[in-house]
């Protein structure tokens, strides 16, 4: 390929991953604004478990109920640990969600034509791993982990100077002449509407940075690179694995593209669709703009080395 052609692919790789992600990232900054706005934290206190055991199942099944894809998925774990939410649940969601989730559950049965020791495989490799990361934060505090805000706070109302607000609400369209704000529900959209605008513009800073990246890495990469590895176990898992990571592919799509890696053995497809939705280029952007230095280094080295050592061990017990 000329250089011509592979700097048209590359930009064209960036407008792809960008736009592909975008989307979600919107959704996850939607969700993230509306935890924000209207969860506060004594409702969270009175309803989430107590227990390091049970909040990590619950992040773990999280998704089920709050499914969303590793593209927005940071923005509504940074809302949820503004609220109060444990490490331990909040950091858990955050890996498990984009796999544990029916759309990705049901896309990765649909690429591997029923194959289910590729779905249970998926599943468990990356429940083990997002528990073992949630355990890991069960002792740290919120304010270890969260970056200081880069947001701007949400500014109280200031009313008129001379002008009291009554102590009881009143009625919409009373005529009391003091002030009374009689649109709250409209202001906590537009409250809603705002953070969002704020939070994605943020966070799509980080990935447009991970689409770069991973563009740069599937237009300038020589394909005899992958070839020369895939009949060897330990390396052609490896490559897999970085494989997912440069080229940051939705954990709703990464399936099909795993199954097209025809000539690999299975363990170096399951590293493939568990590593990359728990870490690839965007989502390392998008980690150091929501998390401290310490936090983003666990989140790229644990998973790495747990879902190879896994793959690896069901490699050998099952191909």
């Amino acid at each position: 390929m000329t250089q011509p052609d592979q700097l048209d692919l590359f930009f064209s790789l960036v407008l792809a991953l960008f736009w592909e992600a975008a989307p979600f990232l919107l959704l996850g900054s939607l969700v993230g604004a509306v935890v924000e706005c209207y969860l506060s934290r004594e409702f969270l206190a009175r309803h989430l478990p107590q227990g390091r055991v049970g909040a990590v199942f619950l992040g773990l099944g999280a998704g089920m109920i709050l499914p969303t894809c590793e593209c927005g998925v940071v923005p509504v774990v940074r809302r949820l640990l503004d609220k109060g939410v444990p490490p331990t649940t909040a950091l858990t969601y955050m890996l498990a969600a984009p796999v544990i989730n029916p759309v990705v559950l049901i896309s990765t049965y649909v690429a591997f034509q029923g194959q289910m020791s590729m779905l249970l495989g998926r599943v468990v490799l990356v429940a083990i791993t997002a528990g073992a990361v949630g355990f890991y934060f069960s002792r740290r505090s919120i304010g270890d982990i969260v970056r200081p805000a880069s947001l701007p706070p949400v500014q109280p109302q200031v009313e008129p100077l001379g002008v009291m607000l009554p102590a009881e609400p009143h009625s919409a369209g009373c005529e009391c002449g003091c002030g009374h704000d009689h649109t709250a529900g409209q202001k906590g959209i537009k409250q809603v509407l705002v953070r969002t605008a704020e939070e994605f513009m943020h966070m799509s800073l980080y990935l447009l940075a991970g689409a770069l990246a991973a563009a740069a890495s599937k237009a300038f990469l020589p394909v005899s690179v992958l070839s020369a590895v895939q009949d060897n176990l330990l390396l052609s898992v490896a490559a897999l694995m970085a494989l997912a990571v440069l080229l940051s592919v939705c954990s709703e799509a990464d399936a099909f593209v795993a199954a097209s890696f025809l000539g690999f053995p299975g363990a170096a497809q399951l590293s493939f669709i568990a590593l990359g939705p728990m870490l690839d280029l965007k989502l390392l952007a998008m980690f150091g703009g929501a998390f401290r230095k310490r936090v983003v280094l666990v989140l790229a080295v644990v998973p790495t080395v747990m879902v190879f050592v896994l793959s690896i061990v069901w490699g050998w017990l099952w191909w």
